[in-house]
């Protein structure tokens, strides 16, 4: 199932606390910073793709459908977080509220779309603590397999993966932890990444779909040709 181990660790001193880590199956890596923060937000980040035709293998060797199972993880998580907070509050039950995006809608972390199942990583950088202090985080780390052992990348190697193109596939163990402020939410956080299938970002478009280009319907020699016929979600509730 992946090359970290799945672990929950939930305390419950004066605050709230929740945290599990989670390792994903494979996925393509799209719109990543790594390596170094984006330059406008300081994040972190990278949003996983899990296409329909993708499959994960249990560790019993049974073979299921990617995007299925990782949203069951993530289901499973989130009611984990629900029921710790209920056990934590019961005399709030169905107070809590989800936090809004900027259409009032709960926050979305992952979801289904046209492409397949979509999960956004986001990890802050660094910032100012309440006392003005400044403070930095730890970039996420990157492994490599060789042979049959998994081996932290060095710093000359991670390098390499400043700029990934949306064709690479990788797995991440991503950090889960849950909030209660004003409203309650998660953040899911890159902590590792074990590149599977690296494409690096030259900038532009990358492939023939990208250029518009796709492939006529050949039904005669090829010196004849004729037009192809075109052919022709999860959110998060209060409770």
């Amino acid at each position: 199932m992946g090359f970290f181990s799945n672990k929950l660790s939930r305390q419950f001193p004066m605050d709230f606390k929740f945290e599990k880590s989670l390792t994903s199956c494979r996925a393509y890596l799209t719109y990543c910073w790594l390596v170094n923060p984006d330059k406008k937000y300081n994040n972190y980040q990278a949003t996983l793709l899990i296409k329909p035709d993708m499959k994960h293998l249990l560790d019993d060797g049974t073979e299921v459908d990617s995007a299925v199972w990782m949203h069951e993880q993530l289901e499973a998580v989130k009611k984990e977080f629900q029921d710790a907070l209920l056990a934590q509050y019961p005399d709030r039950k169905g107070k809590f509220k989800w936090q809004r995006n900027g259409d009032g809608e709960p926050m979305q972390y992952w979801q289904f779309t046209n492409e397949g199942l979509t999960v956004k990583l986001k990890k802050k950088a660094g910032g100012l603590k309440k006392d003005n202090t400044p403070y930095t985080t730890v970039p996420p780390k990157f492994f490599k397999q060789e042979g049959d052992k998994m081996l932290l990348c060095t710093e000359e190697e991670t390098k390499k993966y400043d700029k990934i193109a949306p064709e690479s596939v990788g797995q991440v163990n991503i950090r889960i932890t849950g909030y209660d402020l004003d409203y309650i939410g998660l953040r899911l956080e890159p902590q590792g990444i074990c590149m599977r299938h690296f494409v690096p970002f030259v900038g532009g478009m990358q492939t023939a779909e990208d250029f518009g280009f796709a492939p006529e319907k050949q039904t005669a020699p090829p010196s004849s040709w004729e037009e192809e016929t075109q052919k022709a979600t999860t959110s998060a509730s209060d409770f």
